[in-house]
């Protein structure tokens, strides 16, 4: 998932040390730096259905990337099976290597997640230099730092307020920025275009938070932060003439007689 070229400078580390206090739960999956000329730092952000670990694509090189092609693979044998011809071998000798390059990158993928790990420490260590400077630059651009800052969502997300301008509205980076701040919950993120009185169309953003087996006191609590982040959210990272509708919800609990449940949570009308 391509991004604007704006925020093409964000790192991997730095958009993470905004959200997650540890990377144990992420998984960093290098592509290679060939691909840095048409894509960001990020290519990709998901959850692996498996373990559920945050799952970042990088344009960058592994250990693998780096090391001579000729230590693994024949390098002129898809060469001399495209000059016979023989369109059967040269495929099924690119599926072994295709596969046989996700076992050594696999193999490898330790040595860079520690790596990453090490960076993503340091970037930890610098953000601590910078938090108490923070406050102080967003009142010299903005004129304002009236944040609640109580509110960890909230503070989650004030380091990003110096490139909101050249976030704003970008469905795809605050879903990825969404899935991170709420992980592992599931974020769906949408536009939709609704039809005002007038006949205008309006613009949307759904955001559901998919949150599972809360009780009430904690959909309380959460729903009182999650209101408060999404005045908040709009305010900064949507664009001033589109609405939102921001909600926790549990779609999977199935209703049963006699058991409590909590309207607009996990029980509909």
């Amino acid at each position: 998932m391509n991004y604007p070229k704006p925020v093409e400078h964000i790192k991997a580390e730095t958009y993470l040390t905004s959200f997650l206090d540890s990377c144990k739960d992420v998984l960093v999956e290098p592509e290679g730096v060939f691909s840095r000329n048409y894509a960001n730092d990020i290519k990709e952000v998901d959850t692996d259905e498996f373990d559920k670990k945050l799952v970042l694509k990088l344009s960058r090189d592994s250990v693998f990337h780096i090391l001579p092609e000729g230590l693994f693979f024949d390098e002129n044998k898809l060469r001399e099976l495209g000059k016979k011809g023989d369109l059967e071998k040269f495929k099924a000798e690119a599926e072994r290597i295709r596969l046989e390059k996700r076992k050594i990158t696999g193999f490898f993928q330790p040595f860079d997640m520690t790596y990453f790990k090490l960076r993503f420490e340091l970037e930890k260590i610098l953000n601590s230099m910078a938090a108490n400077r923070i406050p102080i630059i967003i009142k010299e651009l903005f004129g304002v730092f009236d944040f609640n800052l109580n509110n960890p969502l909230i503070r989650k997300m004030i380091p990003v307020i110096p490139v909101a301008s050249e976030i704003r509205g970008n469905k795809y980076l605050l879903k990825d920025m969404l899935k991170s701040l709420f992980h592992p919950a599931k974020v769906d993120l949408y536009l939709l275009k609704r039809r005002k009185t007038s006949g205008a169309k309006k613009s949307v953003m759904k955001i559901n938070v998919y949150i599972e087996k809360l009780t009430a006191a904690q959909f309380g609590t959460l729903k009182k932060e999650a209101d408060e982040f999404a005045v908040f959210f709009h305010e900064w990272f949507l664009p001033v003439d589109m609405d939102y509708e921001f909600k926790i919800k549990d779609k999977n609990e199935s209703f049963k007689l006699g058991k409590a449940m909590t309207l607009d949570y996990n029980t509909y009308l």
